[in-house]
């Protein structure tokens, strides 16, 4: 039972890892784009609250192609949320299975 015990345990915290690595994929692409008027031309931006602040990221000309890079980012964004919700299932299994009694 203690080989078993070491796979899990070695398999959560692999597991841990995959978690950490998708939430810092989704907190790196998450935002909104928007277009501001600067002048007599438009621009995109990409905001994201940081904390209390919203922070605004140049992205920009309005263009076909930023707004396809932006489309792209968020099949990226519910991929990586896809993922995440996976893994934390697993996680969440592999805990219960670590918590269980062993037989006598």
């Amino acid at each position: 039972m203690g080989v078993l015990r070491g796979v899990l345990n070695e398999e959560l915290q692999n597991s841990l890892d995959m978690c950490k690595g998708y939430q810092e994929q989704i907190n790196r692409i998450k935002g909104c784009l928007i277009k501001k008027k600067i002048g007599r031309r438009y621009y995109y931006y990409l905001a994201r609250r940081e904390g209390d602040k919203v922070k605004f990221v140049y992205r920009g000309p309005v263009s076909p192609q930023v707004k396809a890079g932006y489309l792209k980012q968020r099949k990226m964004l519910k991929k990586y949320q896809r993922l995440l919700l996976r893994v934390k299932g697993q996680i969440s299994f592999l805990r219960r299975a670590l918590r269980g009694k062993e037989a006598v």
